[in-house]
């Protein structure tokens, strides 16, 4: 590539496509590396970050050094699926083209380590300590086992509480028992207890603790209290918005597993809350935009759908999560006014199963009355799509096993009319 070559020869080209001397100075990697490590790759890629490897050491990232370059080259990394200018989020994960340069001239030009005197403080992370004094800890009663090389496993947990009256939490933080086997995790509130009935004695059919749930949990979800997957954070609401746990209510904790080591793995995840310390006057809602009558045709390069929904109430949009599986290509979602302007809400280009999430918006989305909510998204069935699970391909249709589809939009949002007692 062109710009690769400037920068070989120290020149860079700037505004108008003009060449311009750039800075000779060596780039090492204790001096301008390690801080954009530090910035954008170590929520991960460290020790207890869930990624499978660490870049904190100058040896591990010189050992990664051509793999580094390209997977930020082609952003694959950081793992940011949404589109610039459509939505404004928290905690993006972008780097600049700038920060791209630097690496690749570091790459370029040796990977030096230099002085490393000049490596900055190493960087703190917010991890379970966060919330060491938790208001409420919720695990299974137990560890699960993973088979070594067990391939993809859904399991669900049902969990009781205890309170005599309704709770509202406002921070949740799940902490992952063993992040090398946990792909995700999501926290459902199961308010009459229908998770009992899958378990006997807390054992499922198939005579392993808690029950497998591939095809969802079995009961009607009437809200979450937080999810995780690699490089997810904590669920910190707006003040004033709590996550609603009704007294009696049981938590079933949703597991998704893949262990791809040799030798079994247990986990023990457990969920820690924050109880509201103030009042709270709106309560966190959950609805889904989308599709859910999916016909895709073995070989169609690009199924496209349109969905929607009418706002009937005037409501403030928290996070949104788009959700698709293994032949989803994009989504995009906006919102409508009823006097026709427009409000981009999320747009993911280039999907991929295994990096999706819910992304918080800066400033909640205020929606009036008569707003249409708008969802388009687009599949790829053909032979061409190499994250196709089914080769050749097949006709696939709506469906909760990941060789299944979906196409929708979780979305969490409060009323603007509602008033808590």
């Amino acid at each position: 590539m062109l710009w690769r070559l400037l920068l070989l020869l120290g020149l860079a080209v700037v505004a108008g496509g003009a060449v311009a001397v750039a800075d000779t100075a060596p780039v090492t990697f204790s001096q301008h590396v390690a801080p954009l490590l530090q910035q954008h790759c170590q929520e991960c890629h460290r020790a207890g970050g869930g990624a499978p490897f660490t870049l904190g050491e100058y040896t591990h990232v010189y050992q990664r050094r051509d793999k580094i370059l390209e997977s930020v080259e082609k952003r694959r990394m950081p793992p940011w699926k949404a589109v610039a200018g459509h939505g404004d989020f928290v905690g993006e994960r972008r780097m600049s083209a700038a920060e791209i340069a630097t690496i690749a001239r570091w790459v370029a030009t040796g990977a030096a380590e230099g002085d490393r005197r000049q490596l900055p403080p190493a960087r703190e992370f917010a991890g379970p300590s966060a919330l060491d004094a938790a208001d409420l800890v919720l695990r299974p009663d137990q560890a699960f086992t993973v088979a070594g090389r067990g391939g993809d496993i859904y399991r669900c947990f049902s969990i009781p509480t205890s309170f005599a009256e309704d709770r509202y939490f406002t921070t949740a933080v799940v902490v992952p028992g063993n992040p090398k086997i946990v792909h995700h995790m999501l926290a459902m509130v199961d308010p009459n207890g229908a998770s009992t009935h899958m378990t006997t004695g807390g054992v499922g059919r198939d005579g392993e603790y808690g029950y497998p749930c591939f095809g969802g949990p079995g009961f009607r979800i009437e809200g979450y209290l937080g999810a995780w997957a690699p490089g997810a954070r904590p669920w910190d609401l707006p003040e004033g918005v709590g996550m609603l746990l009704p007294k009696g209510a049981r938590v079933v904790f949703q597991l998704h597993y893949h262990n791809a080591q040799l030798a079994a793995q247990t986990d023990l995840t457990e969920l820690r809350l924050k109880a509201a310390k103030g009042p709270v006057q709106k309560k966190l809602h959950f609805m889904r935009v989308g599709r859910f009558n999916l016909s895709i045709l073995a070989g169609n390069p690009r199924y496209e759908i349109e969905a929607g929904t009418l706002v009937h109430q005037p409501m403030r949009l928290i996070a949104i999560h788009p959700h698709m599986h293994m032949l989803g290509r994009e989504m995009k979602v906006w919102a409508e006014m009823k006097d026709k302007s427009v409000t981009p809400l999320i747009h993911i280009d280039d999907w991929d199963f295994h990096w999706q999430g819910f992304y918080w918006f800066r400033t909640p989305v205020a929606l009036p009355v008569a707003t249409w909510i708008a969802l388009t998204a687009a599949w790829d069935n053909s032979e061409r799509n190499p994250r196709n699970p089914n080769k050749p391909p097949r006709d696939v249709r709506w469906g909760e096993r990941t060789v299944d589809e979906m196409g929708h939009a979780a979305i969490l949002y409060t009323l603007d009319d509602e008033v808590l007692k």
